[in-house]
């Protein structure tokens, strides 16, 4: 029998919002809103270091470069 291995690790609410800059009461809005991908275990609610990966990447507008 093989065990499953997370892609990356799982963070607390608290944990993502941390890294998001965000409010923990932010990231269970998105969740109830099922606008970010988590994970249940039991009945704890995470949140995958790769999903706030996305989230950062996703929002991240590139800068302007003048004189090009």
């Amino acid at each position: 029998m093989s065990a499953l291995k997370p892609k990356s690790r799982l963070l607390s609410l608290p944990q993502a919002a941390e890294e998001l800059g965000m409010s923990v009461n932010t990231i269970r809005a998105w969740i109830y809103q099922r606008k970010i991908t988590f994970v249940k275990v039991g009945r704890s609610v995470r949140v995958s270091e790769e999903t706030v990966q996305m989230i950062i990447k996703g929002g991240t507008v590139p800068a302007l470069v003048e004189g090009r």
